[in-house]
């Protein structure tokens, strides 16, 4: 592998002017510069990561924070789309990833904050539940953008959807449908995303005029799983709720599997609505009713968001987008 040495000598400059000219300091001539940077491409030669973050104070990494609870983790069908595409738009401003997850010594005692300086991190993207040590971070220096997910900070953002709108236009879109028995199965209740859903819901029922059966409000947990013990909850009830609004797709996934084994038809006994619009969502029979989020957005946003905070030094403001959401109606809901 070539080294900085074996550029100078060959473009005929000094180890500095190469320097100089990587760094992309204005002093340099451009014809020097020019001839500097076509041999850097002919050599294929790469400055060390770690020397060139202490020239630029910059390591051009972002790292992703993802703490979970279920053992799924990037497993979950709408996190893995929403990663992938952040990692390629963040790609296209000149960033690379790295996922913290080092629970070995001494790391394990170390505060998400010290494992951050420690690493060199540009900034932070936040994904799932928030603690202690998210506070700390949010309210330090570093840039940290959570998805789906609000912060509050001195250089923080957020890109989330509309969720308690598109819960509440959801239950007020069914009734008017001529759904009478509404049911919910919420998320984790220690994830915001999870909250603000359930708390839609409930801003729905009011809306309508309805009370809410606290026997159909069941959780789904986000997973296949808790779909299929919220749809078995259900079916313990009498009557049986007309409709369930679950606060993601997997959830409602798994309440099919659990309504067909019993005999209960799709939507003739009991209607689904799921939330995120994940592919699995149309290829299911019968194919899921659902809110569809903005994956594209949410990713695009969140990266394009992340560069601003860092590049923008500590003259960067906090930011917050809130993305529509779109009712997609398939065959899994009577006409609506």
């Amino acid at each position: 592998m070539p080294s900085i040495r074996d550029v100078a000598e060959k473009a005929g400059v000094s180890i500095t002017a190469v320097s100089r000219a990587l760094n992309d300091y204005p002093d340099i001539n451009a014809d020097t510069k020019a001839r500097i940077l076509r041999v850097v491409e002919e050599m294929r030669y790469y400055p060390k990561a770690s020397a060139r973050s202490l020239v630029m104070n910059k390591s051009n990494i972002v790292g992703v924070y993802y703490p979970t609870r279920d053992g799924i983790g990037f497993q979950q069908p709408f996190i893995g789309t929403m990663l992938d595409i952040f990692k390629d738009e963040i790609g296209k401003l000149g960033y690379d990833l790295m996922i913290l997850g080092n629970s070995t010594a001494p790391f394990d005692s170390f505060s998400l904050l010290e494992r951050v300086k420690h690493r060199e991190i540009d900034g932070v993207v936040l994904l799932g539940k928030t603690d202690g040590t998210i506070e700390q971070l949010a309210q330090s220096n570093v840039p940290l953008v959570g998805i789906d997910h609000f912060v509050a900070g001195p250089r923080c953002g957020s890109v989330t959807s509309e969720n308690r709108r598109a819960m509440h236009d959801a239950v007020v879109r069914l009734a008017r449908a001529g759904y009478e028995r509404i049911a919910f199965a919420h998320g984790p209740l220690d994830l915001p995303v999870a909250v603000e859903r359930l708390q839609g819901f409930y801003s729905g029922m009011t809306a309508i005029g309805r009370a809410v059966e606290r026997a159909w409000v069941v959780d789904g947990d986000f997973s296949v799983d808790g779909g299929i013990a919220a749809a078995k909850t259900l079916m313990a009830c009498d009557p049986l709720p007309d409709v369930v609004l679950c606060a993601a797709d997997i959830t409602a996934i798994g309440m099919m599997q659990a309504f067909f084994r019993s005999g209960i038809s799709i939507p003739d006994d009991v209607s689904l609505v799921g939330f995120d619009d994940i592919a699995a969502a149309s290829y299911v029979y019968p194919p899921l009713t659902t809110i569809r989020q903005d994956v594209n957005g949410l990713g695009k946003h969140a990266a394009q968001m992340m560069v601003d905070l860092i590049e923008g030094g500590s003259d960067a403001l906090p930011m917050h987008y809130v993305l529509p959401t779109e009712l997609i109606v398939r065959s899994s809901t009577r006409q609506m």
